[in-house]
């Protein structure tokens, strides 16, 4: 395992947002691809984000003056959404377990990320 910085510099947050939700996008399909060769049958993922301007970006296929600047080939996953093969939803920040890996917590936020992902301590 190693950390790697973005290849990439985005020029607004809505940009950085959308390309962390296209990455994601990357991975569940390669995971359903894996999913499939084992025999088990993935008819839509469900991609959660906590950025309403990247899903509406994701979802609308309108030409934006503000967001001409971001690369074509991160446009794969609307065509992915009209297939019905992801579907993104918002999930609340609050209620977001994603925060405890990305943001420093204060313990209580951290307990409840653990909690959101039914981590058990033993």
């Amino acid at each position: 395992w190693k950390a790697n910085q973005q290849s990439v510099v985005a020029l607004s947050t809505t940009e950085a947002e959308y390309t962390a939700l296209v990455e994601g996008v990357k991975e569940a399909k390669w995971l359903r691809g894996m999913i499939g060769e084992l025999g088990i049958g993935q008819s839509c993922v469900k991609i959660y984000c906590d950025n309403q301007s990247a899903i509406h970006l994701a979802n609308h296929q309108v030409y934006h003056e503000r967001t001409k600047h971001i690369d074509i080939r991160l446009h794969f996953i609307r065509d992915m959404i009209e297939n019905k093969e992801i579907m993104v939803e918002k999930v609340a920040s609050e209620e977001n377990p994603a925060d405890m890996f990305t943001k420093s917590l204060p313990r209580a936020k951290f307990k409840h990320c653990l909690d959101l992902i039914n981590f058990v301590e033993e």
